[in-house]
């Protein structure tokens, strides 16, 4: 079965849903990812506005960007919460993959604790989001306590198969570790088997890595267009191809010096071209 292509609004901003869905419709695209703040943009006394939105430009919602501080036992039934209540949407929405991304990385990097901590909340995650018939995807990210390849491997031992698969980056991978410069290859073929979601795109170590955004979050400013960096991109397609991967793949950048339209076409046509994918 051929890879399904997706593109997630992060590129528009908070503010620019509407655009977002729009533009990203207007490209071709039938797959779509948001950040789990359109649960509180739109609750559930507004999903079927949500819903409406996205059957009117012929789009369908893939997953939800949620997670957080798993590894502070202290928000253990916060997080947990939170999290559930993404499940729920998603599933009233129909979609059935909820991305948990780590929470902010501790300046010493994290301790045993914290990786532990984090086994234990995703697991429960995974387990309350499996009742609404969700599948909890964990998500190594830079400037996370999930980074390192140590840190993914040592959190991939322990977490339950069942109930914790796999978000798979490509970028992120490969900028978390840049001493290992196969980082990507090495572990999408390692976990293959347990990637049940992909976020492709690409990094160029010579620009400047961050700036600071509004309200004084951090904004990774050197992932770029697909086929503008040094990420295995190719390689990274053809395992999933070749190991049988059959999820959603979708485009993702943080950050545009374009508009997020340019940005996205530019990386759709090297996904038809370069790739030979079909969005």
């Amino acid at each position: 079965m051929a890879l399904r292509i997706a593109c997630h609004g992060i590129t528009w901003g908070r503010d620019g849903f509407d655009t977002a869905t729009r533009e990203i419709a207007e490209m071709g695209f039938e797959g779509f990812e948001a950040f789990a703040f359109v649960v509180d943009d739109f609750d559930f006394d507004r999903l079927e506005e949500f819903r409406s939105v996205l059957h009117a430009r012929r789009l369908r919602l893939v997953a939800l960007y949620g997670g957080g501080e798993m590894h502070d036992s202290s928000r253990f039934e916060t997080v947990v919460a939170q999290n559930t209540r993404i499940a729920r949407f998603l599933s009233l929405a129909g979609a059935d993959r909820l991305v948990l991304g780590p929470g902010r990385r501790p300046a010493k990097g994290p301790t045993r604790e914290h990786l532990l901590n984090m086994v234990h909340c995703a697991n429960e995650i995974g387990r309350r989001s499996l009742d609404h018939g969700v599948q909890s995807c964990i998500h190594p990210h830079v400037n996370t306590v999930l980074e390192k390849i140590g840190e993914i491997d040592f959190v991939l031992d322990r977490v339950d198969p069942r109930f914790v698969a796999l978000a798979a980056d490509t970028a992120h991978f490969r900028k978390g570790n840049p001493g290992h410069p196969t980082a990507e290859i090495d572990l999408f073929s390692r976990y293959v088997e347990r990637i049940k979601y992909v976020h492709l795109k690409d990094w160029d170590p010579d620009l400047p890595p961050e700036a600071v955004g509004e309200g004084g979050t951090s904004v990774i400013r050197d992932f770029v267009e697909l086929g503008r960096g040094k990420v295995d991109l190719s390689g990274c397609a053809e395992i999933l191809r070749t190991r049988g991967y059959s999820g959603w793949v979708t485009i993702e950048l943080d950050y545009t010096r374009r508009t997020p339209r340019e940005s996205v076409q530019m990386s759709k046509e090297y996904l038809e071209r370069q790739l030979g994918l079909t969005v």
